[in-house]
């Protein structure tokens, strides 16, 4: 529920910081008129964030003598704990209710649990502020940031712990529902993305990058889902082929069959099952197409061109070697054909290059190459793809390999943790995917 200040005391204050002001303003000119009303405004923000506080009610959390405790036997009321809550105004102290349980010895503040406040002292509000920019930033930029535009000062550790929290909350919330959908067939709810999917075309993109973590470099798998959307502009002239729409990010590091299970979930709440088609892009990692034909058997697999363009260009360079003129007239034209013959063509180029004189190597190369495009001959049907609409680069996920996993795991010299890096891809996916509201559903008590 959204709170907001009346209209009438919104002029009251008015009145109170104008004569306030007139009393003891003394800018001279406009940067320090500026500078005035921002510290003005973080004190009253400070002064106001204390007495709400204050107003949650002197007894905070107290539920009686006695309430039940988790090991079965009940705490009894002890008194009024302090505590310090550091959100966005500032910090202010608060007395809450505590109980101790003397069979189990454990102690609890109820309190605590409703405002959703764990050990730490941030407040779930700042800390889903913290990990939109944890999630955009690196944690020294963001501290930085954050002093220069709240006038707040955190350390870079609280910063790196509250984000790797609401992380790993995300991540864990996604599990749950991934057991759930796979053991007893409970249904995720929905992506509010979905009512764009919907009697739509929609594409699910995958591939993998590579990231420092637990002391060597490791696959972080990564997707990207968005609905497809005609060309607007200029351009849709020329250009038949679908954009991409609004994009929703996943990325983990974990096996392929762990992943392929949670690429489902993931795609089944952005709507893969009520799209009217689902295009699945990817490079030719067996693995994506083994995902693709346990979790996604109706989808129509694209190869992405460009990846395909490259074993065209790989055997140009065994059969003319690297650099010649020749070669790379050869893999141009092969690359035409193959846009817009498909396999056909580009088969029948191979069959006149294998009756050349070349070495044993560069022959084996193309056996080798032949094969592959024989093996995916159905995936390249680029002149079909191409008739019907439908993008046959996977640019979206190479994109996101270099946003969502390089631009936040591999600056310089950086290393991380597994479950470090996991939790800040949780929250970096859901920061540039745009899901604010799961993101602050898990800042409480995460």
């Amino acid at each position: 529920m959204t709170w907001e200040v009346s209209t009438s005391a919104c002029s009251d204050l008015h009145a109170l910081v104008r004569e306030w002001c007139r009393a003891h303003q003394q800018a001279g000119n406009l940067e320090q008129a500026e500078r005035f009303a921002i510290q003005v405004g973080q004190l009253a923000a400070e002064c106001a964030f204390e007495c709400a506080v204050e107003a949650c009610g002197t007894k905070a959390g107290y539920c009686g003598a006695s309430l039940p405790c988790h090991c079965g036997q009940r705490a009894r009321f002890v008194g009024y704990r302090r505590r310090w809550v550091r959100g966005q105004p500032g910090e202010v102290g608060v007395s809450r209710a505590y109980y101790h349980c003397r069979w189990c010895g454990a102690g609890q503040c109820p309190w605590d649990r409703e405002q959703g406040l764990d050990l730490g002292s941030l407040t779930p509000f700042l800390k889903t502020r913290v990990a939109q920019l944890c999630g955009r930033l690196v944690f020294r930029e963001a501290a930085e940031v954050l002093e220069q535009f709240t006038g707040l000062s955190l350390a870079v550790s609280m910063l790196e712990e509250g984000t790797e929290q609401v992380g790993a909350r995300l991540r864990g919330v996604e599990s749950e529902r991934v057991r759930l959908l796979f053991e007893k067939n409970v249904l995720p709810p929905a992506d509010p993305l979905l009512a764009e999917v919907v009697g739509k075309r929609a594409y699910l993109c995958v591939d993998a990058a590579k990231a420092h973590t637990d002391g060597g470099w490791h696959d972080i798998k990564v997707a990207a889902f968005f609905p497809g959307v005609a060309p607007g502009g200029p351009q849709a002239q020329w250009q038949g082929w679908d954009e991409a729409g609004p994009t929703r990010y996943l990325a983990t590091q974990e096996e392929a069959e762990a992943f392929g299970r949670r690429l489902y979930l993931f795609a089944l709440r952005l709507g893969c099952e009520r799209a009217q088609e689902l295009v699945l892009l990817g490079d030719g990692a067996e693995w994506i197409w083994k995902l693709a034909a346990l979790h996604f058997s109706d989808a129509v697999q694209i190869l992405d061109f460009f990846h395909a363009s490259e074993h065209v260009w790989k055997i140009a360079r065994a059969a003319f070697g690297e650099g010649s003129p020749e070669g790379k007239q050869w893999a141009q034209t092969c690359s035409e054909q193959l846009q817009e013959q498909g396999v056909r063509g580009l088969l029948c180029s191979l069959r006149e290059l294998r009756g050349q004189k070349l070495s044993e190597t560069a022959r084996a190369e193309i056996v080798g190459e032949v094969q592959y495009f024989r093996r995916n001959r159905k995936r390249i049907d680029y002149p079909r793809y191409r008739a019907a609409g439908m993008m046959i680069g996977s640019g979206p996920v190479e994109a996101a390999c270099k946003s969502v996993v390089g631009g936040r795991l591999k600056g310089t010299g950086m290393r991380w943790s597994r479950t470090g890096a996991d939790a800040v891809l949780a929250v970096r996916c859901a920061v540039l995917g745009g899901t604010q509201a799961e993101l602050a559903a898990c800042a409480r008590a995460a």
